[in-house]
C-alpha cells in the first residue's frame, strides 16, 4: 500500500512540476485557472493544519510532502497573480469559487466523523479537492488552443487521484477499513477527469 501512495504522491508532485515548468519556460500562465490554484492552496492548507502536532511512524515523509504541497501551491498562486498576471486569462476564468467552497464546507460539517475543527477542515479539504479542478475544466472549454503543459498537468493530476483510489481499495481489501468521504470524493474527482479525457 505504501508503494501505491508513494507513486500517487510522485504523480502529484509531477503535476506540480509540469505546471511550474509551463510557468517558467513560457513566462505565461495562459490556460491555467488561477481560481483552481487558489482552491488547491486552500485544500492543502486546511488538510495539513495538523502538521505541527500529527506525529506518526512515517512522519518525516508525510511532513515533507505536506510542506511541499503547501509551498508549491502558494508559489503557483503567487506566480499567476504576481509576475505573470498580464498573461492570466482573467476574462475567461470567471467561475465563482464561493459556489464550490460553501457547499463543500456545509457537507463537511454534516459528514465529518468528529466535530473537532481539524477533522471538519480535513473533510472539507477532501470534498474541495474533488471539485477544485472545475474552474480549470471550465477555462479549458473556453479557450481555443490547450497548451501541452496543461494537458500533461491534468493527466498527472488525474492519475494521482486514481492511485489514491487504488490505495483505498487496497486498504479495504487488506484490512476491511474504508473512508467513505475520501472514497466518495475520489470517485467524484475521477469522474470529472473521465468526462474530460
Amino acid at each position: 500500500m505504501f508503494a501505491i501512495r508513494v507513486f500517487g504522491d510522485f504523480l502529484h508532485v509531477l503535476s506540480f512540476a509540469v505546471l511550474l515548468a509551463k510557468l517558467w519556460r513560457t513566462k505565461s500562465c495562459a490556460g491555467i485557472s488561477g481560481k483552481s490554484q487558489i482552491l488547491y492552496a486552500i485544500v492543502f492548507t486546511m488538510r495539513y493544519l495538523d502538521l505541527p502536532v500529527n506525529i506518526s511512524a512515517d512522519a518525516f515523509y508525510l511532513s515533507s510532502m505536506k510542506v511541499v504541497y503547501i509551498a508549491i501551491s502558494f508559489m503557483i498562486v503567487y506566480m499567476i497573480y504576481g509576475p505573470y498576471k498580464k498573461t492570466y486569462d482573467r476574462d475567461q476564468d470567471v467561475l465563482y469559487n464561493e459556489f464550490l467552497v460553501v457547499p463543500c464546507f456545509v457537507l463537511a460539517l454534516y459528514s465529518s466523523y468528529d466535530a473537532t475543527p481539524i477533522e471538519v477542515l480535513w473533510t472539507f479539504s477532501i470534498f474541495l479537492e474533488a471539485i477544485a479542478i472545475i474552474p480549470q475544466l471550465d477555462l479549458l472549454c473556453k479557450i481555443e488552443l490547450v497548451d501541452g503543459y496543461v494537458v500533461c498537468y491534468l493527466l498527472a493530476l488525474g492519475l494521482y487521484r486514481a492511485m489514491y483510489l487504488l490505495k483505498w481499495a487496497w486498504l479495504y481489501y487488506t484490512t476491511s477499513f474504508y473512508e467513505p468521504n475520501a472514497l466518495f470524493a475520489s470517485f467524484v474527482q475521477i469522474t470529472l477527469f473521465a468526462l474530460v479525457f
